[in-house]
């Protein structure tokens, strides 16, 4: 009576039903909960599935396409599909920058291998092209395995805190490997993707001053090169890589190395890259800063660092903002469009801080599938 339920002859049976809805939710009111986080990751695993399951048919249907048999190609990539890197040890941190370069280094080298023995008559920019292609069903795979492993595990051990760290993270999965999944298609095909803007900013501003394909200079390092041109009097080394096949290359030790070779007379480094918007920054949108914008696992940025640092060279960065869906897949009309303002900021850094006769030194990172010469 006291809750303000109806009096009569039924309002006993009122007060039992709301105390024993009471009681129901104290004793099994997380049980429900969890019952439903898992629906809610099921629902998440069926869709992570049907994306890796998709991405492997598709890498199979583009080696297929240089003349292997589907059969081998299935089992050769289902086999792949296991690989992994074991990160070097950090308890002694001295040198792990240069073991984990090694070790990156033989991780590419597999990977050229396995591709190479697929797709025999394939062109080179055709197996880097392939190389991106199974990485990212690698990694769709990889996705789906992790998020299945802690799902089977919550549900038998009966993990309340892991089933709801599953739950709570599964849009963003989802949401990552949505992009990775609709990339495809772009990695496949050889498509400029909105990561290649780098490289792209490099070509075109190259183009500007006349440079061509044959005045490129090839492999400063690996896979990376460079136009040489003149901007306001000043010698830019306006470096990419080298594409038009997906690939990255190793731009961080090309800089090194120019560094090294014109001792003393590089007065500016300047990197080009995509980065990640932060939600309700628009799409395209160019921002500076200080610091070498490269997204590697640390040995190229490091060789960036280390070499402007002996040398007292000023570095900077310009970035395009983009997020993931549009960095890892075709380049968006939005991206594309920041051209002409990234050249525009990269002419002012150079003649503004930078005096004629300067040697400065332009880096478009970025993966160049998709952009030729």
């Amino acid at each position: 009576m006291q809750i303000g339920l109806p009096e009569g002859d039924f309002s006993w049976i009122l007060n039992l039903v709301f105390f024993a809805f009471i009681m129901i939710m104290s004793l099994y009111g997380q049980k429900i909960q969890v019952w439903q986080w898992l629906k809610q990751i099921e629902a998440g695993l069926i869709e992570l599935k049907r994306m890796a399951i998709s991405s492997r048919q598709s890498a199979i249907d583009a080696f297929k396409e240089h003349g292997t048999e589907e059969e081998a190609v299935a089992k050769e990539i289902d086999r792949w599909l296991d690989y992994f890197t074991i990160m070097p040890v950090d308890l002694d941190p001295a040198g792990i920058l240069k073991r984990l370069d090694h070790l990156l280094d033989q991780r590419r080298d597999r990977f050229q291998e396995f591709v190479t023995d697929l797709t025999p008559d394939a062109s080179d920019s055709e197996r880097m092209n392939l190389e991106n292609t199974l990485e990212v069903t690698q990694v769709l795979s990889l996705i789906f395995r992790i998020v299945r492993h802690f799902y089977l595990l919550g549900k038998k051990t009966g993990s309340t805190i892991m089933i709801m760290q599953v739950q709570m993270i599964m849009p963003e999965l989802l949401r990552l490997a949505k992009a990775y999944s609709d990339a495809m298609e772009a990695f496949s095909l050889g498509k400029p993707i909105g990561d290649g803007i780098g490289p792209l900013v490099v070509t075109k501003l190259a183009r500007e001053y006349d440079a061509t394909p044959e005045t490129y200079v090839h492999e400063v390092s690996k896979e990376v090169g460079y136009y040489p041109i003149e901007v306001e009097g000043r010698s830019v080394y306006a470096m990419r890589a080298t594409g038009p096949g997906g690939t990255v290359g190793k731009p961080g030790f090309a800089v090194k190395k120019i560094v090294e070779d014109n001792k003393g007379k590089i007065a500016r480094i300047i990197t080009v890259d995509a980065a990640l918007k932060l939600e309700g920054e628009e799409m395209g949108r160019v921002s500076e800063g200080t610091g070498a914008a490269i997204g590697d696992l640390g040995p190229e940025k490091h060789a960036i660092e280390q070499a402007a640092t002996d040398h007292g060279i000023g570095i900077e960065a310009i970035v395009v903002k983009e997020d993931e869906a549009a960095a890892v897949g075709v380049m968006d009309k939005r991206v594309l469009d920041s051209l002409p303002e990234v050249i525009e900021r990269i002419k002012i850094a150079i003649t503004k801080r930078t005096k004629p006769g300067d040697k400065v030194i332009l880096v478009g990172i970025g993966n160049t599938i998709g952009i030729g010469l």
